[in-house]
C-alpha cells in the first residue's frame, strides 16, 4: 500500500516550508526505508506569499482567508495529511472548519512536553500576542527586551543575513535564559536547531515533531519502521537533553 499523500503549507517564511519538505523526505528514507522513487509519499508544497502577519497592521481576516485557501487547494490536489510549516499561521486557523486532516503543530507539540515542564517559547511577537502556544500547554514567553531580540533574529533570517551572525545572536539569546527547556516556537528558528546543540539547555524543535507525526499518519501500520533511527530522530527534537538532565 502506498503512503498517504502529504500537503505542506509553506511560504511563512519560504525556507521553513522547504525545510519541512526536506525533513519529510529524509526521514522517509532513514526510518521508513524509502530509497526508490516509488517508495516515497507524494508531497505537495504550496509556498504562498502570505499577507503581513508580523506587524500591528496585519489583516486577520485576510490571513484566515489565505490560509484556508491553501489548505483547500492541497485537499483538492489529493493531499490526505496536511501540515503548516509556520507556528504563527496556526493563530489564524478557522476553528469552524474540519481540521481532522491537519497535523496541528501546537497540539502535536503539547503531546511531547512532560507535564512537569514549563518551557520557554521563543516565537514571533504575533504568536505571543495571540497566546498561541499557551492555548495548548503551560509555557512562558520571554520578557519584552528578549522578545525584541528574538524578533530581530527572525527578521534577519527572513532577510538572508549572514548565517554566522544569526547563529551568534541566537546562541546569546538562548544561553542568557534561565529556563532549562526552550521551544523554538518559530519555524525560522528551527532552521538553526543543529547550531544550538552546544547549549546546556533542552532545545525542542517543533518541525522535527511535526515531521514524525506526518509520516506516522502517512505510512500508518503497513511499514516496518527502523526503530533505531526513529529513536535518533526523536532524540534530535530535544538537543542536549541527556546532558542537561545529568
Amino acid at each position: 500500500m502506498k503512503p498517504k499523500s502529504i500537503g505542506i503549507v509553506g511560504g511563512a517564511g519560504p525556507l521553513a516550508g522547504v525545510s519541512l519538505l526536506e525533513r519529510v523526505l529524509s526521514v522517509s528514507g532513514s526510518v521508513y526505508g524509502c530509497h526508490r522513487d516509488a517508495d516515497f509519499p507524494k508531497v505537495f508544497l504550496i509556498s504562498f506569499p502570505f499577507s503581513e502577519m508580523l506587524s500591528p497592521e496585519m489583516d486577520v481576516g485576510q490571513l484566515q482567508k489565505e490560509l484556508n485557501e491553501c489548505l483547500n487547494q492541497l485537499r483538492k490536489n489529493g493531499a490526505a495529511i496536511l501540515a503548516i510549516a509556520c507556528n504563527t499561521l496556526h493563530a489564524f486557523l478557522d476553528e469552524n472548519e474540519d481540521l481532522t486532516d491537519l497535523i496541528h503543530l501546537p497540539r502535536a507539540l503539547a503531546m511531547e512536553i512532560p507535564q512537569t515542564e514549563t518551557p520557554l517559547v521563543l516565537c514571533t511577537s504575533t504568536s505571543m500576542q495571540f497566546g498561541l502556544h499557551k492555548r495548548f500547554f503551560p509555557c512562558v514567553y520571554p520578557d519584552s527586551q528578549t522578545q525584541s531580540q528574538v524578533d530581530k533574529v527572525i527578521d534577519q533570517i527572513l532577510k538572508g543575513t549572514d548565517q554566522q551572525t544569526i547563529i551568534q545572536e541566537l546562541l546569546q539569546i538562548v544561553q542568557a535564559q534561565s529556563a532549562n527547556t526552550i521551544i523554538l516556537g518559530c519555524t525560522e528558528l528551527s532552521l538553526f536547531t543543529k547550531h544550538l546543540s552546544s547549549c546546556n539547555k533542552r532545545i525542542i524543535d517543533p518541525l522535527e515533531i511535526v515531521t514524525n507525526k506526518i509520516l506516522e499518519k502517512s505510512f500508518g501500520d503497513n511499514y516496518v519502521v527502523n526503530v533505531a533511527n526513529f529513536g535518533n530522530i526523536n532524540a534530535s527534537c530535544m538537543a542536549n537533553a541527556t546532558a542537561t538532565d545529568s
